[in-house]
């Protein structure tokens, strides 16, 4: 069912709720209408978190799980002079001021346009007096109309719409709350309460979404992205231990010639000259891209949290290290394929994108469909001209015959191209003979055979519905997919053809069915 989204935009333009109540009617409410398909894959972002997370606890990490808000306060006591230009980058939450509504008599004569017998003006007060005291939540209101007041959905949303623009007129108040640029700002205030309850060291990763205002977007900076953040608390470390480990870490990830550089700018938050980076070469551009930053948290932000020992800290970015892993080379691509890269499909996709376009809807038409298969493979060799039943019996309350046919002398009953099988192979759909296949290539299980005594199967069970009594099915060169009942979805053919793949399912099948009733030819006899 395809929606005319143009006339739907157009008229909720003009009139949302009726648009709206409308449109419930292109939906079909009841009906075995779909099954789930055996399409289950999952990201490779997501893949290597799951791989990463083993890694860390097998190297001696505890996970935890980091709050996502941060308050300003905590910047400022983290950066010191620095936390100006941090700030910068950070999203600040926001939110809509809940009004005060009054309910003038110019609201009460637009609320009866909308409902007439409306007399509950106190109850509407009380609900919005309830809404400015967040007794009410936003998301319920609607509902608490129509179950306070006793009205109509539609009339519900229309009041909201068009008698009280104040609810529409918010702006949003900013708070000093930040959604999470850096982990960093979390660990600060988690190690402050651990080193009271824990024994050292404190060993800790999380890994985790962070928010960023980056000031572009390109093959290597997103504003939400992943990172593997770790934590080591302790009496007694070295910087040249941290570099150690931020290499081990690198090996367990697969990156054997990882290095380090310490930055010639070090944030406040790290010691001085003890922040560095770690650099791997993607394998494609041979560029070396930062995947880590980490270094000595300092002394003077550990003080303000009262924390008296030396903590390593290093993130790693995960997007960055798939990007690596996978040569894929620019990190768009990989996490948001669906917006930054084109249109692909790889032969398993294709391959289960292709189908009988027309199938027998009844247990009786599959049973044909096997039975002229199954003949039609034991008597393939058959010299014709030749005329074979396949299937006799009773559907739709007619009792018909099916048959399977040669008319030209000295030739088989069916063609070369008759068994052939549809294989994918590099994105290029072809059909070979059963005796060959191609090295590497994705069987996609079905056959011209199959195809064709599906379509003949389906087309019984239709002309029967419709009063015809006989019925011819001749297949001979086959050009066309849909020569052989194949079909194959539209956005993978406009791939195939955008990708000048080749659809080639050419070949002599020569095959003949028919089907004829047969209950007045016995009545008569």
């Amino acid at each position: 069912m395809d929606f005319d989204f143009k006339k739907i935009n157009k008229e909720s333009s003009i009139d949302y709720e009726k648009t709206w109540q409308e449109t419930k009617n292109l939906l079909k409410l009841k009906g075995d209408l779909f099954q789930l398909e055996q399409k289950g894959n999952s990201h490779l972002i997501n893949d290597f978190i799951v791989y990463a997370r083993t890694k860390m606890i097998n190297l001696g990490f505890e996970e935890l799980i980091l709050p996502m808000f941060v308050e300003e306060e905590e910047i400022y006591k983290q950066y010191g002079p620095e936390a100006v230009l941090i700030l910068d980058r950070v999203f600040y939450l926001a939110g809509l001021p809940r009004p005060d509504i009054g309910i003038s008599k110019e609201k009460i004569e637009k609320i009866k346009s909308i409902i007439p017998n409306f007399n509950q003006i106190n109850e509407l007060q009380n609900i919005f007096r309830r809404y400015k005291k967040n007794e009410i939540e936003a998301d319920d209101l609607i509902e608490v109309f129509i179950e306070e007041l006793k009205i109509e959905e539609s009339n519900a949303t229309e009041l909201i719409d068009k008698v009280f623009p104040e609810l529409k007129g918010l702006k949003p108040i900013p708070s000093k709350m930040t959604l999470r640029s850096h982990t960093t700002a979390l660990w600060f205030k988690v190690l402050s309460q651990l080193i009271k309850k824990k024994t050292l060291p404190l060993q800790y990763f999380s890994i985790c979404p962070k928010f960023r205002r980056e000031q572009k977007l390109d093959a290597t900076h997103l504003i939400d992205s992943n990172t593997i953040s770790l934590v080591i608390l302790t009496p007694e470390i070295s910087l040249e231990d941290c570099q150690k480990i931020a290499k081990q870490i690198c090996e367990e990830f697969g990156f054997k010639n990882s290095k380090s550089t310490i930055k010639k700018a070090t944030s406040k938050y790290y010691a001085p000259q003890t922040e560095f980076e770690v650099f791997v070469e993607h394998p494609k551009t041979k560029e070396w891209i930062e995947i880590g930053d980490g270094g000595f948290y300092s002394p003077v932000s550990l003080s303000k949290y009262e924390i008296p020992y030396p903590v390593f800290n290093i993130g790693f970015g995960v997007e960055r290290i798939c990007m690596i892993k996978t040569g894929i080379e620019d990190i768009r691509k990989l996490v948001y394929p669906y917006f930054y890269e084109e249109i692909s499909f790889t032969d398993h996709e294709i391959a289960s994108g292709l189908k009988y376009k027309k199938v027998p809807l009844t247990e009786t038409g599959i049973e044909i469909k096997n039975a002229i298969v199954k003949i039609a493979r034991e008597y393939k060799d058959a010299q014709a001209p030749l005329e074979i039943n396949v299937w006799e019996g009773t559907i739709k309350n007619k009792k018909i015959r099916v048959t399977l046919w040669e008319k030209d002398q000295g030739v088989r009953l069916l063609g070369p191209a008759a068994l052939n099988k549809v294989w994918v192979k590099e994105g290029n759909i072809v059909g070979l003979a059963p005796d060959e296949k191609l090295d590497n290539a994705i069987d996609s299980g079905l056959t011209y055979l199959e195809g064709i005594a599906a379509e003949m199967a389906y087309n019984i069970e239709i002309l029967l519905d419709q009063k015809i009594e006989f019925y011819e099915h001749r297949v001979k060169m086959c050009y066309r997919a849909s020569e052989v009942n194949l079909t194959l979805d539209d956005i993978i053919m406009e791939f195939l053809w955008n990708s000048q793949k080749k659809f080639d399912i050419r070949g002599p099948v020569f095959i003949g069915l028919s089907f004829e009733t047969i209950e007045e030819k016995e009545i008569k006899g």
